[in-house]
C-alpha cells in the first residue's frame, strides 16, 4: 500500500474516532445530571501559567470579544462595567476607553489577575476574587458573564446575586461556548430565560468551527 493510501486510511479512522468519542460525549450530557465544569484556583493558576489560556488573545476569539463589546457600548455607553471572570482582562483591552466611566474585573485565578494588574488605573481596577463571595459598594450598568457561568454549582443563583449590584436599568451580558459536550450550557440558557428578559442574542461562529451564544438580558420587574 502506498504512503497517501496509508495515510488516507489514517485520517479515515481519526475522524471516525472522533465522530464516536463527540457522540458518546453527547449522549452522557444529555442523561447525566448538570455537572459544573471543573476550575478553581489553583488549577486555573496553573493552567495559565503553562500557557493554556493565551489562545484567549487569538483572532479567533475576537467575534464573540467584539459582541460583548458592542452590546456594552450600544445599551449603556459611558457606564460602569462589572466583568466576571475576566482573566487577564481581554475584554477591558478591547473596550472603547471613551464610552466607559469605570470598569472592575474579577477573576479567581491569582495569575490571571497578575497578568492585568498593569492595566489599572484611575478607571479600571482588576479583584482576584471567588464570584460567589464578591463584595462591592458599587452599582454597575453592566455585568458581564464571560464564559464562566459553567465552573459554578448553580449558574442562576450566582446571576441572581449580582442583581444586588446592578443599577435599576441595568443588563447583564452572558456569554457561552457552544459545542459538542456542552449541554450543560443549554441547560444553562434555558433556568436563565426563565428568570430573566432577553432583549438582545447573537450567535457567532468562526472558520474554525467554534460558536458562542451572546445574551443581553434584563431583570424582569
Amino acid at each position: 500500500m502506498s504512503g497517501t493510501g496509508s495515510y488516507k486510511i489514517m485520517k479515515i479512522i481519526r475522524v471516525t474516532a472522533d465522530f464516536i468519542v463527540s457522540t458518546v460525549k453527547r449522549w452522557f450530557s444529555l442523561i447525566l445530571p448538570y455537572q459544573s465544569m471543573r476550575g478553581g484556583r489553583e488549577l486555573l493558576d496553573a493552567q495559565y501559567k503553562a500557557g493554556i489560556w493565551d489562545y484567549l488573545a487569538d483572532v479567533t476569539e475576537l467575534s464573540r470579544f467584539s459582541v460583548i463589546v458592542g452590546y456594552c457600548h450600544h445599551y449603556k455607553e459611558g457606564g460602569k462595567i462589572l466583568e466576571i471572570g475576566c482573566g487577564e482582562g481581554l475584554l477591558q483591552e478591547r473596550l472603547c476607553p471613551t464610552k466607559y466611566s469605570r470598569f472592575v474585573g474579577v477573576d479567581i485565578s491569582e495569575e490571571a489577575i497578575l497578568r492585568a494588574s498593569h492595566k489599572q488605573n484611575d478607571r479600571v481596577r482588576f479583584v482576584r476574587e471567588d464570584a460567589s463571595t464578591f463584595q462591592s459598594d458599587e452599582k454597575f450598568d453592566v455585568i458581564v458573564f464571560n464564559e464562566c457561568l459553567e465552573y459554578f454549582d448553580d449558574p442562576v443563583a450566582l446571576v441572581r446575586r449580582y442583581e444586588n449590584f446592578l443599577e435599576k436599568d441595568g443588563l447583564f451580558i452572558v456569554s457561552m461556548f457552544v459545542g459538542v459536550d456542552t449541554v450543560r450550557n443549554k441547560r444553562i440558557w434555558k433556568a436563565l430565560d426563565s428568570e430573566y428578559t432577553t432583549e438582545a442574542e447573537t450567535k457567532v461562529s468562526t472558520n474554525r468551527q467554534l460558536t458562542w451564544i451572546i445574551k443581553v438580558l434584563s431583570v424582569i420587574s
